[in-house]
């Protein structure tokens, strides 16, 4: 469907959906506004692929890490036969959570009543229901969710008939899955809470126009140029292919050893893409790094960090010196981005507030923010 064709939230939007030389940035009800952030709850997170964890986070039978999508519980799982599995994080009988956190279970029980589920989601045991006429435990399972893993990382959705997955991967498939993530280790994970909305960090990750200004003593010194040449593809997805950037190190050099399939790119060799709905990957020549932006409320977000390096230098004696220098720095560019991404959630509920002009160098995040309202509207 043509841009000029797409329903809006309102009018006001139809300036953002111009050619990026004549657009402006979304009004700041698309940040602020809870009856949209409601709809991206039912439009977007409970009908897409989300991912959640590697599977290494839930390596061995009866590991398990549990979530909160909106309002909606979650629990993944590794059964008995290693099969990762994701359920509805509810009790069969009043709706409690099973599971909390992350952990090692043999099986699950209600803390409240006591039910028991099998990890392979099977109802093992209700005390005093026996007289519970036509009541059976046998025919009786928690609700699960389509899985599948996919170059060591796993997506789960909670629709009732998702995309295939096949479909949904394959553009991120074809600009990241050459690298060989299934043999890369998470070296670093982190977990921050931010006040603003989720897309601001999406948005901020692909947002090339503040890099050698904001971040002008961190990654901005060693960027030549903030222009990039976008590789932008359907359902909002933006790539970058290569541009010159360098790794997170404080002499702009890499510190690892290199992954194994990038021995033949340069050592300033960078790449990036989003796949929405939430999802940033950042490529260079000796590591990864993946960043998913999680809704908590209108103004509310956590933002999940992974750092990955090849197994064998995660194993090695240099791990220790390689993740806190990486951290050291990363810490250093994300405090600067945070400090600008509440701010800018500030503005979206000001009144004062006028969305201004776009700059060319803005192209991919505009092709995410349409995206974003089409989903909406």
């Amino acid at each position: 469907m043509p841009d000029n064709q797409i329903p809006l939230p309102d009018p006001s939007y139809a300036e953002t959906f111009r050619p990026v030389t004549q657009a402006t940035h979304a009004p700041g009800g698309l940040y602020s506004d809870p009856a949209i952030l409601q709809r991206e709850i039912q439009n977007i997170f409970l009908k897409d692929w989300l991912m959640l964890a590697r599977s290494e986070e839930i390596e061995n039978p009866g590991d398990f890490r549990s979530f909160r999508i909106g309002k909606e519980p979650l629990l993944i799982v590794r059964d008995k036969e290693g099969k990762a599995r994701a359920y509805a994080n509810l009790c069969l009988h009043r709706g409690v959570e099973i599971a909390k956190g992350t952990g090692n279970q043999r099986a699950f029980v209600c803390p409240y009543h006591g039910w028991s589920y099998g990890l392979d989601g099977r109802l093992i045991g209700a005390s005093w229901m026996q007289d519970s006429e036509g009541f059976d435990r046998r025919d009786c399972r928690l609700k699960e969710y389509q899985l599948n893993e996919w170059h060591g990382w796993i997506f789960v959705s909670m629709a009732a008939e998702p995309m295939p997955f096949a479909e949904y991967i394959q553009d991120f498939e074809e600009k990241f899955g050459w690298i060989g993530m299934g043999g890369l280790y998470v070296g670093l994970r982190t977990e921050t809470k931010l006040n603003c909305n989720w897309k601001l960090m999406v948005e901020n990750f692909i947002d090339f126009y503040h890099l050698k200004i904001l971040h002008k003593d961190t990654i901005g010194r060693f960027l030549s140029t903030p222009d990039a040449e976008y590789d932008l593809r359907p359902r909002g997805q933006v790539y970058i292919d290569e541009y010159d950037a360098g790794p997170l190190s404080k002499d702009g050099k890499s510190f690892a050893r290199r992954i194994p399939s990038m021995e033949d790119k340069g050592e300033r060799y960078s790449r990036t893409g989003v796949l929405p709905p939430n999802v940033n990957a950042f490529l260079r020549p000796d590591y990864m790094t993946f960043y998913t932006s999680w809704p908590v409320d209108v103004n509310t977000m956590v933002l999940v960090g992974y750092a990955l390096w090849p197994r064998e230098v995660m194993m090695g004696p240099d791990k220790e010196r390689i993740v806190t220098e990486f951290q050291g720095m990363l810490n250093k560019v994300l405090e600067e981005d945070f400090e600008m991404v509440e701010s800018l959630q500030n503005a979206a509920g000001a009144e004062a507030f006028v969305p201004g002009r776009m700059s060319r160098l803005e192209r991919g995040l505009q092709h995410f923010v349409k995206h974003s309202i089409q989903r909406v509207a």
